[in-house]
């Protein structure tokens, strides 16, 4: 259920973003915000997937 949740949603958290990418989560502040990916409402940072879904596939290239 978390998965399709998960494979459904625009904005990720970065706890997420360093689950999926087994990075901590300082890692994945830092380089969410070097790659211009984060999204933030209110307090909340939250990381845009698509941009790093694109970042994954650039890299793979």
């Amino acid at each position: 259920m978390l998965k399709e949740l998960r494979d459904k949603k625009i904005l990720l958290s970065l706890r997420e973003v360093s689950e999926l990418l087994g990075i901590s989560y300082g890692k994945a502040r830092v380089f969410t915000y070097e790659q211009n990916m984060q999204v933030r409402i209110g307090k909340r940072i939250l990381i845009h997937r698509k941009k790093l879904e694109k970042w994954i596939d650039d890299q793979v290239k």
